[in-house]
């Protein structure tokens, strides 16, 4: 670098106006000089002969002539200030050149290394989000997974208790009405037994309290469609007598709702004549 690129603009035009204002002073100073010799320069020694001396006159006392005054010249425009002198740069040498060719190559080659490295890095933090992103959407799919895993044994359980509450229900349900078709069932064949032992004439000499077994099928409305023994008291004569009451104790006394009468179509009764 050369000393004209540390000089400033404002210098550089204080330097131009004091040259300018040296030379207009130095052209001043050849001007006054000049004029200055030529008024005061003294006359030639002059030699007249004469032929004979006159008389001396008294000399007259010069009269003292005022200085002229200077002529009023019109200031000189100041000349204009010469161009910068461009110095020209000292060629580095052979090994400077190189060096710094290679200082340079060596910075560039740095500058790269650094841009691989922070384009390295970026692309790593942009892989580590993405997998950051990643694991983060898994684990969020994971317990929402779990979540609806969990709402769903909930339902199911749910739905179990539910379904075992209702069987509970049911078969409670079924069992009072079982329950409540035996006690019916109960109820009118003991109706139809009594009924049927009205009708007993028994024979004479009956010993004990021997029990007769019958099939008896029945058509709506209670009448007997046929009957059949199905287990002997050993007595014959009162399973006749038993039979024949069936028989004339048609039509049994049957439930008056129509839809009971499958379960008294067919019968299984028992007679005993002391019960």
């Amino acid at each position: 670098m050369t000393y004209d690129d540390y000089v400033t603009d404002r210098e550089r035009r204080i330097a131009r106006w004091l040259a300018v204002a040296m030379h207009a002073a130095f052209v001043l100073l050849l001007v006054f000089g000049v004029a200055w010799q030529k008024r005061h320069a003294e006359p030639a020694a002059i030699v007249d002969l004469w032929s004979s001396l006159p008389a001396p006159r008294p000399e007259p006392v010069p009269t003292p002539k005022p200085a002229p005054k200077p002529e009023a010249r019109p200031e000189p425009k100041p000349a204009p200030p010469p161009p910068p002198k461009v110095e020209a740069k000292p060629q580095p040498k052979p090994d400077i050149a190189l060096k710094d060719k290679l200082e340079k190559e060596r910075k560039m080659k740095e500058q790269r290394e650094l841009e691989k490295k922070k384009q390295a890095d970026a692309e790593k933090r942009k892989q580590d989000e993405a997998r950051k992103a990643e694991q983060l959407e898994a684990r969020k799919k994971e317990e929402e997974k779990r979540k609806l895993e969990k709402e769903r044994l909930a339902k199911d359980a749910e739905a179990k208790r539910l379904a075992q509450e209702k069987a509970d229900i049911a078969a409670k349900l079924a069992k009072e009405q079982a329950a409540a078709q035996q006690r019916l069932n109960d109820k009118y064949i003991s109706l139809i037994q009594n009924h049927v032992k009205r009708q007993i004439v028994e024979p004479p000499n009956l010993q004990g309290n021997p029990q007769v077994e019958f099939d008896v099928v029945l058509i709506p409305g209670g009448e007997v469609l046929s009957l059949k023994l199905r287990r002997s008291s050993g007595v014959p004569a009162y399973d006749a007598a038993v039979e024949r009451a069936i028989l004339k104790a048609s039509p049994l006394p049957l439930p008056p709702d129509p839809t009971l009468f499958q379960q008294f179509r067919d019968l299984h009764l028992k007679i005993r004549p002391k019960e």
